[in-house]
């Protein structure tokens, strides 16, 4: 097999266009479903075509986690928390969820069909993401793409 030279590709020569999507209604159930059936790990979320958050593998096992609540210090009469509340409250909410718009990331790490493999590359290696969603202009949702995408260009050529 001839490896594959990514330095000149974008995200756009090798995202995936169909990647299989959910609406924030949908219940976690429907999202278990989808990545058992289509062997992923996460899916966008998306509301009229537009990106709206993400739901991965890592936000739904909060439905099976032990969450602990943070600490406090009791000082003359005073409480002072030993660890975040807004976290203990965001996993509280997320092991409660029934629908996707419960449980998923809203803050999502987007690139644009047209950033360069390296820089997405880059972006999931040091946000510790494995998907990836590709928007352009008011996050309209053009794609997917993952770790798995990219280091198997280093060993076959491109589906392009």
């Amino acid at each position: 097999m001839e490896q594959q030279d990514i330095r000149n590709l974008t995200v756009g020569d090798v995202m995936h266009e169909d990647w299989p999507a959910l609406r924030p209604e949908d219940t976690v159930e429907t999202a278990i479903k989808l990545f058992a059936r289509e062997g992923i790990s996460g899916a966008p979320v998306v509301r009229e075509g537009r990106l709206v958050g993400i739901v991965t593998e890592g936000d739904l096992i909060f439905q099976d986690a032990e969450i602990k609540s943070p600490g406090f210090l009791d000082i003359l009469g005073g409480i002072i928390p030993l660890g975040s509340w807004e976290e203990y409250r965001e996993q509280t909410l997320k092991s409660a969820g029934v629908t996707v718009e419960e449980v998923m990331t809203r803050d999502v790490v987007t690139v644009a069909p047209d950033t360069p493999l390296p820089e997405a590359s880059t972006i999931m290696a040091r946000r510790r993401i494995k998907l990836l969603p590709v928007v352009e202009g008011e996050r309209l949702l053009r794609g997917m793409i993952s770790r798995m995408d990219i280091l198997t260009l280093h060993v076959v050529r491109p589906r392009r």
